[in-house]
């Protein structure tokens, strides 16, 4: 009890330090080109070094874990983080770090690499300033009305009010391992679970309604309470996603943001709290993630999490790759009644008569993963990617999912299978075997014939064979 209470008086101490440094009067609300600036404290969540004119958001060295940082732009008075850089390799947290204005921004830590581990690749910026609604932006002191670089156009987990996510560029929502995107193409918007290789899960769209196949469009919330999305060329709205404070007026600054878990989340800000107003998946159990690879999600208050196969710990985990070419030829299959997923309307769909085949449709495509069938419908719904989280449902659905062969899970009996091409290693192995087999085989049937032989009558042309004689019987020593 008292190293929670100790816990909890830090935290607040920690908020409270957070909030008293950010609006100390000395925190600059423009940064001149030249400046530089290492982490100072070793114990402090955020180190500001600028702050919009109003002191609501501020821009600085965020704490990462235990030893680590990122550059950030965050909402004082929650300390909720709406921007961050995002490096491939995240610097340390101590003076081997350097965060450099040289007409863009440039992070470096001299421990991890040579050169940068970030920058913002603008140029001929002068000085560097935190707009209201939280967008950074480089400006030359010339013609200053429009930026050089903005935060806006590299969004991290979240989108603003006011800021804009493109069909135009390669822009898009992303968590910080960039597990999950949302991204937004000429006519929807998407959220996609990525795995290495470039396989992807597509698990949530909304398609937009009036949108022309060749028109950009881009999304941006509204402080009136939804997401609108109108077309690049003249700003028209042409559809919107209202959230549970549309229409009731101008309640607070919004943000949409894409949690870790892979929900699309909106918020708007009280002036005490943040307030959910909107969440893309409703069911727990539909996040692909949710109970992880090969996992059940039962639905329930709280839902409850089971294996498909089990790993060594936990569910099997298996995170990229397929059953092509001759390594990943081999595989196991698991098969489970009752499963489905929340997203069967966008994943592939195949017609088919039975849920043999669907199966071997799966089974002969060495891109399958796995396939669910619909009892009711005959559709066989395809999975081109490494098996995730499925749902417990009613008896209408029939699951079929791979095991590779060099994964190692347990689950009951299991059907083996091989691809037809079969894998070279096994083939040579099973010629050698047979050959060698046969070479025994007959090694053994000449000797044989040979002890035979000489146990046979000889015999010569033209002349009768000569009858073997049995032998004589033992005499007993008392007879003559």
């Amino acid at each position: 009890m008292r190293s929670t209470s100790c816990f909890f008086v830090c935290y607040i101490l920690a908020l409270l330090t957070v909030r008293c440094t950010a609006a100390d009067s000395s925190i600059p609300t423009r940064i001149i080109k030249g400046f530089t600036a290492s982490p100072t404290s070793s114990n402090a969540q955020f180190e500001p070094l600028l702050a919009d004119i109003t002191g609501v958001f501020a821009f600085g060295f965020l704490h990462i874990g235990s030893a680590k940082l990122d550059l950030a732009v965050i909402h004082l008075p929650s300390t909720q983080q709406v921007w961050r850089a995002n490096p491939f390799n995240l610097p340390n947290w101590g003076n081997s770090t350097t965060f450099s204005f040289v007409g863009n921004l440039v992070l470096t830590d001299a421990t991890i690499q040579d050169g940068p581990v970030w920058a913002s690749k603008s140029a001929g910026g002068d000085y560097l300033s935190l707009s209201n609604n939280s967008n950074l932006q480089i400006y030359n002191s010339v013609g200053a009305d429009s930026s050089l670089w903005q935060s806006f156009d590299y969004p991290f987990d979240t989108l603003v009010q006011g800021q804009k996510l493109s069909s135009s560029t390669t822009a898009s929502l992303h968590t910080a391992d960039k597990r999950y995107t949302l991204r937004i193409d000429i006519a929807y918007l998407a959220l996609f679970m990525e795995f290495q290789g470039g396989q992807e899960l597509n698990y949530w769209l909304h398609t937009a309604l009036k949108a022309h196949a060749l028109k950009d469009i881009y999304a941006q919330v509204d402080p009136r309470g939804f997401l609108g999305i109108y077309y690049v060329r003249d700003g028209v709205r042409i559809d919107q996603i209202p959230f549970d404070s549309f229409e009731r007026g101008n309640l607070g600054f919004h943000r949409l943001t894409l949690q870790p878990d892979g929900n699309l989340y909106a918020y708007y800000w009280n002036n005490n709290t943040w307030v959910l107003v909107y969440t893309a998946q409703t069911e727990p159990c539909g996040l692909p993630g949710i109970c992880g690879a090969y996992g059940i999600c039962i639905p329930g208050s709280p839902f409850h999490c089971s294996c498909l196969v089990n790993g060594t710990d936990g569910c099997l985990q298996t995170d990229s790759g397929d059953f092509c070419g001759n390594q990943n030829s081999g595989f196991s299959v698991v098969r489970k009644s009752g499963v489905t997923v929340e997203y069967t309307d966008i994943m592939e769909t195949i017609a088919v008569e039975s849920l043999d085949e669907c199966e071997k449709t799966c089974a002969q495509s060495c891109v399958c993963w796995g396939a669910l069938y619909a009892d009711t419908t005959k559709n066989c719904y395809i999975m081109d990617y490494p098996i995730q989280t499925v749902e417990k449902s009613g008896t209408a659905y029939q699951g079929y999912f791979k095991l590779r062969s060099n994964d190692h899970g347990v689950v009951g009996p299991r059907k083996k299978h091989q691809n037809k091409q079969g894998h070279p290693g096994v083939i040579a192995a099973v010629v050698i075997f047979t050959l060698s087999f046969a070479g025994m085989v007959a090694y053994g049937g000449y000797w044989w014939w040979d002890k035979r032989r000489n146990r046979l009558p000889v015999i010569q042309l033209g002349k009768a064979p000569k009858e073997e004689t049995a032998a004589e019987p033992i005499k007993d020593p008392g007879t003559k």
